[in-house]
């Protein structure tokens, strides 16, 4: 089971850096990115918040939180990256579960969390779903790819009492 830790900046900024530039992100607008690019990735501010995934002394993936501005009438939004050699291995059910969880219990008037992921990234999807999520709804090319194509968005969503029902304890 991975553990997760929250990403502190400046301090965890070349970790950050090297952990976004030296993976493939099949599924994210750009697949590679460049050491410059990675760094200009934000990963905390007012209404963002960031935690590593961890498997002992080795950082296996990444959970930001968007929108968490929005908490009281909005839905925050996910993102999450698993190193490419971790991936296919339950972490990203692992860690889509501890933010769900996370989010809930330190949020009480957040009502519900959303999270995309393109139409063909079948993984993303079924993680989503094990952990309680429903698709909600698919936005047409709404998503732009780097090669300037475009991939249709599937949107996902899971509420308090959804939550509350699938629970442990």
């Amino acid at each position: 089971m991975p553990s997760f830790v929250p990403l502190v900046w400046p301090a965890h900024a070349d970790a950050a850096v090297s952990f976004l530039s030296s993976n493939v992100w099949p599924y994210h607008w750009q697949p590679t990115l460049t050491e410059e690019q990675a760094a200009n990735v934000k990963l905390v501010g007012d209404d963002i918040e960031s935690f590593w995934v961890e498997a002992g002394d080795e950082t296996i993936g990444l959970i930001r939180v968007f929108d968490l501005d929005d908490i009281a009438t909005g839905s925050p939004l996910l993102d999450i990256r698993i190193a490419q050699a971790h991936r296919g291995r339950g972490v990203g059910t692992a860690a889509v579960s501890w933010i769900v969880d996370h989010l809930f219990s330190s949020y009480n008037e957040l009502h519900r969390i959303e999270a995309t992921t393109r139409h063909d990234n079948r993984a993303m999807q079924r993680v989503f779903e094990r952990c309680g999520f429903r698709l909600e709804g698919r936005l047409l090319e709404a998503w732009a790819n780097a090669d300037g194509s475009r991939a249709d968005t599937w949107i996902f969503a899971i509420l308090r009492r959804e939550w509350s029902a699938i629970r442990p304890g």
